[in-house]
């Protein structure tokens, strides 16, 4: 059993990036949605909520039939507002650390199974990635690796933030700025590294097919 009881999965925002006027939680990878991967390797969680917006009626439908017992947070300020403040909408309610994941995100079961075992040595824990996305969010580490020390828009940084991270509530803020930017008022924090990148545009997606196929084979 993982020493994380919660987790918040982000699926409220409209994707327009990729251009598929769906939300990306039911893009389909490997002949399955996102959604469908995430609640299969989660169901050893005791809460999951999962924040809807865009098309949120198709997205509750969808995920109900997979986890009948998820918690539905609705973020009917969808297009105003981010995934920090959507993530806010449950983080307050909470007294305890929790796992957040992008529901746009793209995770190798092997490293996610690691990166929760290794949530027992830490209170908190920022997941990065040698995956390097179309805009993602690069991540300055210390000379071991072991520590998030920034992070940036420059392209030179090896590592790129996933969007899943161990987090205490009381990080989180109904501001509108990102995540990671959050993050940063308390780093130096944690690192580990996943096999994780989130899907923002088509090229993402082209190389989440490939890399289900090709190099995560079955393991997915």
């Amino acid at each position: 059993m993982s020493p994380v009881k919660h987790v918040v999965i982000s699926a409220a925002g409209i994707g327009s990036r990729l251009g598929l006027n769906k939300p990306k939680c039911l893009v389909e990878v490997a002949g399955r949605s996102l959604l469908d991967w995430h609640l299969e390797r989660l169901q050893w969680a005791e809460t999951v909520w999962l924040v809807v917006g865009f098309h949120e009626d198709e997205v509750i439908e969808h995920a109900v039939s997979l986890r009948p017992d998820l918690i539905i947070v609705r973020n009917p300020d969808y297009a105003r507002t981010n995934t920090l403040q959507s993530i806010y909408r449950v983080s307050r309610h909470l007294g305890e650390r929790f796992l957040v994941l992008d529901a746009d995100t793209v995770v190798e079961p092997r490293s996610f199974t690691a990166f929760l075992e290794a949530s027992a040595d830490h209170e908190q824990l920022i997941g990065v990635s040698p995956y390097i996305t179309s805009d993602g969010v690069r991540v300055l580490l210390d000379d071991s690796g072991a520590l998030v020390q920034g992070f940036t828009r420059e392209p030179r940084p090896a590592m790129e933030w996933t969007g899943i991270a161990v987090l205490r509530p009381e990080l989180v803020r109904n501001e509108p700025i990102y995540v990671y930017q959050a993050i940063e008022t308390h780093l130096p924090l944690p690192a580990f590294e996943l096999k994780a990148f989130d899907i923002d545009t088509t090229a993402d997606l082209d190389m989440a097919r490939n890399v289900l196929a090709s190099q995560w084979g079955q393991n997915r």
